[in-house]
């Protein structure tokens, strides 16, 4: 009776790392009252697999079971896609098979399974659970938690997942193959201990890359605030000239006014008079959305591209509570824009009508900013440095940023 209550308290403790492990490495959901008996879900799930897995006397079974079981636990209660909570959810269980092979190896090498059966779980199994735990802890120093994996690629991730893999394989071999001789004991004891810290250096080999990717994309975002202050500087003297020109261009109208006032042809004055109006108006602000930033980069994109023979239109709210800030307001709205302009020349140039769709509300307390053109042909999109930016505005603020084209039209979405 004592041994089945022993057992019971290992697997509450291996429960508990469990879900300390996933707290290091993923970020929780929120949902609700069930997130309160995570704790209980998971151990109604594994108690059940460990004691069947001796019953079937198949440690193989009982391996891809408690795998399967730490998946679903990771994707119902973590925002991970597949390929993370496959990875978390071998490397946590390799951890702990390591600890319990560990373990039994430490038993054996002390002394024999007849003189430890009754007190092997209580002197041995439980501290080893504890520094199991204890692992966790340092783990959790070196992750320093950084939840965003978005920065490995899909190769990335199948080339970690390779050592926990072998790592689980490596172990069940030894189960199998289990053999009472000393040195040979001695040598599954070094392995066990050399695996334990291969895998603590791929995690801390992860903690690295992702770093490094956040350098790079905080070096993008710099070097692109600096362009965006220099094309606003250029976009600001092609204002100034295009106002010059324009003012030329008024005070010839003013003069042919005066003139045919002169003569007393009204009509043909009132008449010009009414052109020049509209020219005015159009030339004034086409966009209002009661945020600065927001209205001189619309509107210069829209002048930009009128001049060359592209149109554009617009749906927009309200930007007045905007949380993004200058220069990332800038960026976001400037590719994109720029992207589209840049294509829609090229259909004017084939004689077909270019227009460029933009949305920018916001709805459900969500920003949505849509960009849609026509293209010539289907363009192949590679991930420069402009939508990288982009893509890291979006990410900064825990949105969504999508991306799809066909032979017509091109259309990029954010969402934040």
């Amino acid at each position: 009776m004592g041994m089945w209550i022993l057992s019971f308290c290992l697997m509450a403790v291996e429960v508990w790392g469990s879900i300390y492990f996933f707290d290091t490495f993923t970020e929780r959901k929120r949902t609700g009252w069930l997130d309160k008996c995570r704790y209980i879900v998971l151990y109604f799930f594994c108690v059940p697999i460990g004691f069947l897995g001796g019953y079937l006397n198949s440690m193989g079974i009982k391996v891809l079971m408690i795998v399967l079981v730490y998946m679903v636990f990771c994707v119902v209660f973590y925002r991970a896609d597949w390929k993370q909570c496959i990875f978390f959810s071998v490397l946590n269980y390799s951890l702990l098979f390591l600890t319990d092979i560990f373990s039994l190896l430490v038993e054996n090498i002390l002394a024999s399974r007849e003189e430890l059966l009754a007190l092997e779980h209580i002197l041995l199994y439980l501290p080893m659970k504890i520094g199991w735990i204890l692992l966790f802890f340092v783990l959790r120093k070196i992750w320093k938690g950084k939840k965003n994996y978005k920065g490995l690629s899909r190769k990335e991730w199948l080339k970690f997942s390779m050592l926990p893999l072998l790592t689980v394989a490596s172990m069940l071999l030894v189960h199998f193959c289990y053999s009472g001789e000393r040195k040979v004991q001695m040598a599954y004891l070094f392995l066990s201990v050399g695996l334990i810290f291969i895998n603590i250096l791929v995690i801390e080999l992860m903690q690295g890359i992702l770093e490094k990717e956040e350098l790079f994309r905080e070096s993008a975002l710099a070097g692109q605030k600096k362009e965006s202050q220099l094309a606003h500087y250029r976009d600001m003297q092609a204002v100034y000239e295009r106002q010059g020109r324009k003012m030329h261009d008024y005070k010839n109208q003013i003069r042919t006014m005066q003139v045919l006032l002169k003569k007393g042809d009204t009509q043909a004055a009132a008449a010009l008079a009414e052109r020049l109006t509209e020219s005015i108006s159009v030339e004034m602000a086409a966009v209002n959305t009661n945020h600065s930033v927001v209205d001189a980069v619309l509107n210069q994109k829209f002048h930009a591209a009128r001049e060359q023979g592209v149109s554009m239109t617009f749906r927009v709210g309200d930007m007045g509570g905007l949380r993004l800030n200058e220069e990332e307001t800038v960026i976001l709205l400037s590719n994109l824009l720029d992207n589209a302009i840049h294509e829609c020349v090229k259909v004017a140039r084939q004689g077909r009508k270019a227009v460029i769709h933009v949305k920018l509300v916001q709805e459900g307390g969500k920003l949505i900013f849509s960009v849609r053109n026509p293209v010539v042909e289907k363009v192949q999109v590679t991930e420069g440095t402009g939508l990288s930016n982009v893509k890291a505005v979006a990410d900064k603020y825990g949105g969504d940023f999508a991306i799809s084209c066909d032979e017509e039209k091109f259309q990029a979405v954010v969402m934040l």
